[in-house]
């Protein structure tokens, strides 16, 4: 299926369009607060579903007696609840980007670098994972799943990833993500808001606090059990940004084969959304607000201006209780991002969608050179041994 169309919507309450600098030389990546900041589309069409409470809630059981279909991500127990304790210190987002050359499991060329186009803000390695309801220990649908996210790890610019590079350090910095509503949109007509879990955390500390799973008592249901996230999906991510607005693409590299699992997500080979960052000076709307706004420094917060919406940065992403909205762009195809419009990049430098495609070659290579699909858990920090393979179809688990 080709790339589809993001529906045009009223630009009310949106950063206008700032005249792109035509570049003159190559700008230096320090942070991501060098890239381009231009106008957004306002969504109108309303999620479906709401963010529930505190980001550090999970999804809970659904009720065995006529369950609503919205219903599937209210919480009856708040699943985080001995994560909280465990980490009860605010978590300090750190920058994400590591040094050149600094982080084990990935390499860097300045030659490659100095190819990468100017509006490609960040790249790296993407996972997803769901977590099946409350005592199910094997989903058979979408509709056994509690909810799903996804883990950014973001790598230097620069980065090239091979066989002899081996495992990637379970020790980088990621960001953890949620999607309440489970499925990613994968046309204009479907968007869905998400907020940002935790940051700056270690896949080790992601492991321990989150992704784990845990057992509780109930007064009236006895012992229940909320099942370990698992991870369905591996591949690579780039955030780019155009004129109006900022793009979030994939190409997958794990699973070898693409099953109903990944389909019924709303995953496919590669893929892209449109994307955008909520202002936490406006209040988010009824059906979507969570309790704690994310703390951004003035000079962050500064960057929203009077806006309700704006293209994601990656900074902005980098605090907890930060809100975003996917709009679906492409399905099997990348879309927009793929590729730089006029000032966007300079004459050496290739198009987005040329860099992306070849991180996702350089990781189906380093994938096949160790353990196969396998090589996920490893990535991950965890025994491949005690894991079974990486699920396609829903009765292969």
């Amino acid at each position: 299926m080709g790339s589809e169309g993001v529906e045009e919507s009223e630009k009310l309450d949106v950063k206008p369009a700032e005249e792109p600098k035509k570049p003159i030389e190559k700008p230096e990546r320090k942070t991501e607060e060098e890239s381009l900041a231009k106008p957004a589309e306002e969504p109108t069409d309303r999620p479906e579903e709401k963010l529930e409470g505190k980001p550090e809630e999970k999804a809970e059981e659904k009720s065995e007696e006529n369950p609503k279909p919205e219903e599937s991500e209210k919480p009856e127990k708040p699943e985080e609840k001995s994560e909280e304790k465990k980490e009860e210190k605010p978590e300090a987002p750190e920058k994400l980007a590591p040094a050149n050359g600094a982080e084990a499991g990935v390499k860097t060329s300045q030659e490659r670098e100095e190819k990468v186009a100017s509006n490609v803000l960040e790249k790296g390695i993407i996972y997803f994972f769901y977590r099946p309801r409350v005592n199910i220990s094997d989903p058979q649908s979408i509709g056994d799943v509690a909810r799903s996210f996804l883990v950014l790890r973001p790598t230097p610019i620069g980065t090239t990833l091979d066989q002899q590079n081996g495992s990637v350090e379970s020790g980088a910095k990621c960001r953890l993500m949620m999607l309440p509503k489970k499925k990613f949109p994968t046309s204009g007509r479907e968007r869905d808001m998400g907020f940002v879990e935790k940051a700056g955390q270690s896949m080790k500390s992601l492991q321990e606090s989150f992704i784990a799973g845990d057992t509780y008592e109930t007064s009236t249901r006895g012992e229940q059990t909320v099942p370990e996230a698992r991870p369905y999906a591996e591949g690579v991510y780039a955030i780019t940004s155009t004129k109006r607005s900022s793009h979030l693409a994939y190409v997958l590299t794990i699973p070898e084969t693409i099953g109903s699992i990944q389909q019924d997500f709303g995953l496919h080979s590669r893929g892209s959304w449109v994307v955008q960052s909520k202002n936490p000076k406006h209040p988010g709307p009824s059906y979507a607000q969570i309790n704690k706004d994310p703390e951004y420094p003035e000079s962050v917060r500064e960057k929203f201006g009077d806006y309700r919406w704006v293209p994601l940065q990656p900074e902005f992403i980098n605090y907890p209780n930060a809100q975003f909205l996917m709009i679906g762009e492409a399905t099997d195809d990348l879309g927009k991002a793929a590729t730089a419009e006029e000032g966007g990049k300079q004459a050496n430098e290739e198009q987005p969608g040329e860099e992306l495609e070849k991180l996702g070659q350089e990781n189906e290579e380093r994938i096949e050179g160790l353990r196969g699909d396998d090589t996920i858990y490893e990535d991950l920090g965890l025994d491949a041994t005690k894991y079974p393979k990486v699920p396609t179809t829903w009765n292969s688990e």
